[in-house]
């Protein structure tokens, strides 16, 4: 496939007011977006991509921003949104990077402390892996999450805590080949400094019994999925 797109977002469409909170929703799974509506109202930027703009207009939010190659959204939705005072930034179908890749770009070019992804899992395992990587881009002072009706899911690179969860289940999930000298404090079954391996389940389906978690490790690189049944 010829790849016609290399260059990235330009810098200076820079959002000139101080962020506090980003919010891209993209075009995977909807379900339980509602309950999401607090994090979505409240935030200075809501990027719709393609599709995701089909979820924000049932919730009735405006988005900021509409980017995308328009496969995944209807004409009329489209157009509708094309008469309002919205700035759109459009992309050919024929490109090297996804629309979500794109979005996610442009808001870290924001700087915002706080940005959530939503959307970004669904039907398509391929978009989903793609998507949750991702998070390794996104600079260490943004704090950033992807959230869907099941899980909310982080990246970190070295100690990570956690505030609010008591109740809920928790894995790491390594993706490195190894997690050294890993210890955890407010989970039901804690590690003391020990190892998790890339290709090994030890570290799935934990129980956080705290307000509080810490995790520190010395080296290595993983995801923490927050998960409910």
């Amino acid at each position: 496939m010829q790849n016609v797109l290399k260059t990235p977002l330009h810098p200076s469409r820079k959002y000139l007011r101080p962020m506090n909170k980003c919010v891209v929703v993209a075009n995977g799974s909807h379900q339980g977006i509602e309950s999401l509506r607090g994090i979505i109202a409240s935030s200075q930027m809501i990027i719709a991509v393609d599709g995701g703009l089909e979820a924000l207009n049932t919730l009735k939010i405006m988005p900021t921003l509409i980017i995308g190659d328009y496969d995944s959204v209807s004409d009329a939705l489209l157009a509708e949104y094309k008469e309002k005072d919205i700035p759109f930034m459009s992309f050919p179908k024929r490109k090297d990077a996804t629309d979500s890749e794109l979005a996610i770009d442009y808001a870290i070019e924001q700087e915002p402390s706080e940005l959530y992804l939503l959307g970004m899992t669904g039907k398509r395992m391929d978009h989903g892996m793609a998507n949750i990587h991702m998070l390794k881009r996104v600079p260490e002072h943004i704090k950033v999450s992807i959230i869907d009706a099941y899980n909310e899911i982080f990246y970190s690179r070295k100690d990570f805590t956690l505030e609010g969860y008591k109740g809920k289940n928790l894995s790491i999930i390594p993706i490195s080949p190894v997690v050294e000298n890993i210890s955890t404090s407010g989970l039901d079954y804690p590690l003391n400094h020990e190892n998790l391996y890339f290709e090994n389940s030890r570290g799935v389906s934990n129980v956080i019994v705290s307000d509080h978690v810490q995790i520190t490790t010395t080296s290595g690189e993983y995801f923490v999925i927050i998960s409910k049944d």
